[in-house]
């Protein structure tokens, strides 16, 4: 689609053809459990995958019991979405807070307390609740990403040792 540069640990450079889009859909879902309720916040097809997402409450971020996923590549027109979770203790259900992002194209906030976020029937474990689809997918895709560069300098390892018995 391009090319990008990294500088240092915040800066990265996209040069592509395609154009930026903002997100084309951004929601909170709600899952209760026994003693703390989880929020994840979705924001969908994107481009290009650069974001910033925070959870906010009373104007201050919040950074414990935050997780924040990688972007994944969401369609075949180049399009990335990103996941990010807030578990907070079962008696902060009245307390509201913001799910922020930050893109190129658009910027928005997302509260808990609305008729728009989407809440799981039935309550459980929270640990089960979101250990499918794309969870999953950037899972194993992080592993044979890994397995792909152990096996390629194994490889490497192998010729500079064949090399030295040869030149020897």
């Amino acid at each position: 689609i391009g090319y990008y540069k990294v500088f240092g640990s915040g800066t990265k450079l996209i040069v592509s053809e395609k154009r930026s889009s903002p997100p084309k859909n951004s929601e909170i879902l709600q899952k209760k459990c026994e003693n703390q309720i989880m929020y994840v916040c979705f924001i969908e097809k994107f481009y290009p995958e650069v974001i910033r997402v925070t959870w906010t409450e009373d104007e201050k971020e919040v950074t414990d019991n935050v997780v924040k996923g990688d972007t994944w590549q969401s369609t075949k027109e180049g399009e990335y979405s990103i996941a990010s979770w807030l578990t907070v203790p079962a008696e902060s259900e009245d307390k509201k807070y913001y799910c922020k992002y930050e893109h190129e194209e658009k910027s928005a906030s997302l509260p808990t307390q609305a008729d728009s976020v989407k809440t799981a029937s039935q309550e459980g474990d929270c640990r089960t609740v979101f250990n499918r689809g794309n969870l999953m997918y950037q899972l194993m895709h992080r592993t044979a990403y890994l397995v792909y560069i152990i096996l390629l300098l194994k490889s490497s390892m192998y010729n500079i040792i064949i090399l030295f018995f040869i030149y020897r």
